[in-house]
């Protein structure tokens, strides 16, 4: 059998942080233990949301490069002046295969597939971006963790793939749905556990040659009951927004033009439920919700929210046999890892080229923290 590097990308959506510990998930606990992880969790950007979160996570590049700032979409927005629906740049699923290395996905979200362009992926599931009938689906139209369970395992058990990356979305509709610690989110945080460990166990036989990184895209916190916030309904704030779309806890603002920018930010930022506001680029604002607020939207999640600074913890584990896991290990304990670390230091291992990339080198970082 090859002694190639094997790289096993474990994704978790709207995993609640907070759920992660040897009671709720015994076997990523003991792949931290054996391995390594960070103890604050790992950061997403800003908003905190799913296909920002998983754009830069699988291209180590910011969202000013790949386009994708918004999980929220609506025609003339996105694709448009608050982003675009598809990812501009390759992934590191892209350049694996480019570079001629067996490179497998699947995926419990048939639109972030689509996101991420891996709906034209050879070995995807689901295949093309669409779901084959009679999956069973979650109450967001999404296969459940159980229904992706076997296409998981069937790909671990393929000693021939040199990266594998699972996604699994069903902690995300339920803490929309129920709330991030209600009693059936958390029975889905142990059956993706579980999930997992039965993952583990494919990867036993190459163990000493494979690399399991355990990551999720955001947080999620509990919705208080307090209005959703619309910044075009303020008399204060009247003129001041061309357009915006609601994300979650966050929301991007096209301010009219020829306004004086530090006046609508001065205003638009002392209403009520605003926390705090980023300047992306000329024009563009994104505000940021306090905690339990959120925006206006079409739909509003009934009970769990993200989008904001209070939902940007991810996880951040490191296992496997790989002579690289206790080095990546170290520096994810020294320093939180961003979520567009990963796709660089992966690619390092796999020799493949992301010369666009962002992020930070994890084991570069090691290195410099021990010669520190």
């Amino acid at each position: 059998m090859s002694d190639k590097t094997r790289i096993v990308l474990l994704a978790f959506d709207g995993f609640p942080f907070y759920a992660f510990g040897r009671i709720n998930t015994p076997n990523l606990w003991r792949l931290g233990q054996e391995g390594g992880y960070s103890p604050d969790g790992g950061r997403s950007g800003l908003p905190s949301t799913t296909y920002p979160g998983f754009t830069t996570l699988l291209t180590g590049m910011s969202q000013s490069k790949t386009g994708v700032r918004t999980t929220a979409q609506r025609p003339g927005a996105v694709p448009g002046w608050a982003g675009w629906d598809r990812c501009l740049v390759p992934t590191l699923l892209h350049a694996a295969r480019d570079a001629g290395l067996q490179t497998a996905a699947v995926m419990g979200d048939q639109m972030l597939q689509r996101v991420l362009r891996l709906d034209d992926f050879e070995r995807a599931w689901p295949p093309a971006g669409a779901v084959p009938p009679g999956t069973e689906l979650d109450a967001h139209g999404y296969p459940t963790n159980a229904a992706i369970r076997p296409f998981v395992l069937e790909a671990a058990a393929d000693r021939d793939l040199d990266l594998l990356f699972v996604h699994l979305n069903e902690t995300d509709t339920l803490g929309h749905d129920l709330g991030p610690s209600a009693l059936a989110t958390m029975e889905c945080v142990r059956a993706a556990d579980a999930i997992a460990g039965e993952l583990f166990d494919q990867l036993t036989p190459d163990w000493d040659r494979t690399l399991i990184a355990v990551v999720s895209d955001h947080d999620m916190v509990r919705r208080l009951p307090f209005p959703a916030i619309d910044p075009t309904t303020s008399f204060e704030c009247a003129g001041l927004v061309d357009d915006w779309i609601a994300d979650g806890c966050a929301a991007w603002v096209r301010l009219t033009s020829g306004l004086d920018a530090h006046m609508a930010i001065n205003r638009l930022s002392a209403l009520d439920g605003i926390e705090s506001w980023r300047w992306r680029e000329p024009g563009i604002l994104l505000l940021l919700a306090a905690h339990g607020r959120t925006f206006a939207a079409p739909w509003i999640p009934v009970s769990g929210l993200h989008g904001s600074v209070a939902t940007t913890r991810t996880l951040a584990i490191v296992g496997g046999g790989h002579p690289a896991v206790g080095r990546i290990a170290t520096a994810i304990a020294e320093r939180s890892p961003r979520l567009q670390d990963w796709s660089p230091t992966l690619a390092t291992l796999l020799d493949v080229e992301l010369p666009a990339a962002d992020g930070l080198n994890l084991l570069e970082q090691a290195e410099l923290e021990s010669a520190g």
